[in-house]
């Protein structure tokens, strides 16, 4: 069974991506300019839009020999396990790290 995949290509010469809400609750949409379709408009529930956000949120520029780092790996970790926790775990978590909540 193959995939069904739609192909764009996005334009370089205009600003191309943006994102905002949308008239249907809890929603979101992702517009991309392309070449030839013109707008491109996605939408996205809320709870993948804010995962898509905080996956891009802080991520340095891909680069093929980029190595990554502990750091940055425990970071993405922190990040992952945060999105996750309640309020009581961000509060133990801060506090563990000498910030007040």
């Amino acid at each position: 069974m193959g995939r069904d995949v739609t192909r764009y290509h996005v334009r370089d010469d205009v600003p191309v991506v943006s994102y905002g809400p949308t008239e249907i609750p809890d929603t979101w949409v992702l517009t991309v300019t392309t070449e030839d379709a013109g707008h491109v408009e996605i939408v996205v529930p809320e709870v993948p839009m804010h995962e898509l956000w905080t996956e891009v949120k802080d991520t340095p520029w891909p680069s093929p020999d980029h190595i990554t780092t502990e750091r940055e790996r425990l970071l993405r970790q922190l990040v992952h396990y945060a999105n996750g926790a309640d309020e009581e775990m961000l509060r133990a978590a801060l506090e563990e790290l000498g910030v007040p909540a």
